[in-house]
């Protein structure tokens, strides 16, 4: 007798949804949307906060061997998006949630 496991019938159920995507694919934008969850999050903290700081602060010069050349700024040049215009969107969640529906992310 087979049994029927939850976690298989909800991955059949969400491979049948977007079966052109790869695997590879479907992580990278839930990775990206993760991101855009914690931008918008930090973006909503207040001014004197240390991971907003963090955040937006611009570092000059080269990064040691060893780390990552891309920091959370180069997920919103992708985007196509202003730092300006990112603040502004997410002061309002609803706002902020479309735009991350929008962006295909």
């Amino acid at each position: 007798m087979s049994k029927i496991y939850i976690k298989n019938v909800v991955a059949k159920y969400y491979f049948q949804q977007r079966p052109m995507e790869s695997n590879r694919t479907r992580r990278y934008k839930f990775r990206n949307k993760k991101k855009f969850r914690w931008i918008g999050h930090t973006l909503r903290k207040e001014d004197g906060e240390i991971p907003k700081a963090a955040l937006l602060w611009n570092p000059q010069g080269n990064r040691k061997r060893g780390r990552p050349r891309n920091s959370r700024r180069s997920v919103i040049k992708e985007a196509g998006r202003s730092w300006n215009e990112l603040r502004f969107l997410a002061a309002d969640r609803q706002k902020w949630k479309g735009l991350i529906d929008n962006l295909g992310v």
